[in-house]
């Protein structure tokens, strides 16, 4: 196996730019009597360690390879103590061989330091949206005074009118005294109006549990009146196939709390993915770029695909990874990307040393052509591969 390491100068968000010019780049090609090393980096120096040697307390410890039986695994760094935390392994989805990745639910996606999880795929015609699932056990209310006697005199805070006789009076948010109270009816269609939710809505839409405007409270997802569960919200019917992405940020100033993209992908639409006003799924952060990615339906899968975007489309790696010949697989570890691909053969390796490292280069020149990731992403992309002009 042949390795390549490109680690970015710079040290920001455990960001890569895929589009720098200027990246330490070095090469490394395994033994066949190996069975396992360690690649571990101090500062843009990437280096790898033999199964027997300790990592370096002031080395990142970035994950293992294993052979055996001739078929390669990629392994998480383990938590060693007195080294910090190991760092989550993304691939890089531009350096796949089909030059795109099949979305399964659970798959978490990276776009620059954003992050989405794909909560729900669903390929089948559907007239509602009753699976999508909003039950979070944190925002259920359970509503048990609805025949309480106080409630016939007590006014909703939204229409002004007393009791409960056509609808249910309910306290959803932290407010007290006389403004506890609402009919659940008013709520609906005050949050169907701050959501733009419509109910013969076909197509696409943003849902996220809104806060109240007085105590700032996140008004819960769903409600129990009586056992029975609804949705607080009922959700529009949406044409399939369909997606449902999550928000990975919350509690900051931009995003106040999650959110579920619910997407519809009939009629062959290709959703966009990016900072630009055209996007799909709108995404106001100065480390994407205006159309970063793009997800297709095709055969019966949402197929995700990076745009020659600058900071790149990564999805998590849950578990070990073989890397099968013919298929390289390029994973990328904070500011480090390393690729990796099977070749016939040994390479003529000498037996005591197991592992060599061939062509270490440092800063990569503006006109450098050498740089075996730009080599290998030119051959993937052509002549137009970023940052090749």
């Amino acid at each position: 196996m042949t390795i390549t390491s490109t680690t970015w100068a710079r040290d920001s968000h455990d960001l890569f730019d895929y589009e720098c010019r200027h990246a330490n780049t070095k090469n490394f090609r395994t033994a066949a009597d190996q069975n396992s090393i360690k690649m571990v980096r101090q500062g843009v120096e990437v280096r790898a360690l033999t199964e027997s040697e300790t990592v370096p307390s002031d080395h990142d410890y970035l994950l293992r390879l294993q052979q055996r039986d001739g078929q390669f695994t990629v392994f998480p760094a383990e938590k060693t103590a007195g080294l910090a935390s190991p760092k989550r392994l993304w691939m890089v989805v531009r350096d796949l061989a089909t030059r795109g990745h099949n979305l399964n639910e659970g798959d978490i996606i990276k776009l620059g330091r954003f992050k989405l999880r794909v909560r729900q795929c669903n390929h089948t015609d559907s007239d509602s949206m009753a699976e999508l699932r909003l039950d979070d056990e944190g925002s259920i209310l359970k509503v048990d005074d609805i025949n309480s006697e106080h409630l016939k005199t007590t006014p909703c805070k939204i229409c002004l009118l007393d009791g409960c006789e056509d609808d249910y009076l309910i306290a959803p948010c932290a407010c007290k005294g006389s403004i506890r109270y609402v009919h659940l009816e008013c709520l609906r269609t005050w949050i169907r109006g701050r959501l733009n939710l419509q109910e013969n809505q076909r197509g696409s839409y943003f849902y996220k549990q809104l806060p109240c405007e007085l105590c700032k409270a996140n008004y819960p997802s769903m409600v129990e009146i009586e056992g029975k569960r609804v949705p607080l919200v009922p959700i529009p019917k949406t044409q399939a196939p369909f997606l449902v992405l999550e928000n990975m940020v919350r509690d900051t100033q931009v995003h106040s709390n999650r959110g579920l993209h619910v997407i519809s992908l009939a009629e062959n639409k290709l959703l966009k993915l990016g900072r630009g006003h055209e996007s799909d799924v709108r995404i106001a952060d100065v480390s994407i770029s205006r159309c970063h990615a793009t997800i297709r339906y095709d055969k019966g899968n949402f197929v995700l695909e990076d745009h020659c975007s600058k900071f790149g489309t990564l999805v998590a790696i849950k578990k070990n990874r073989v890397v099968e010949q013919g298929f390289p697989l390029s994973i990328q570890v904070g500011r480090s990307v390393l690729s990796f691909a099977v070749e016939d053969g040994a390479g003529g390796q000498e037996e005591n040393q197991p592992v060599v490292a061939e062509g270490a280069q440092g800063p990569v020149g503006e006109n450098s052509a050498s740089s075996p990731r730009r080599s290998l992403m030119q051959n993937i992309f052509g002549a137009s591969a970023p940052g090749s002009a």
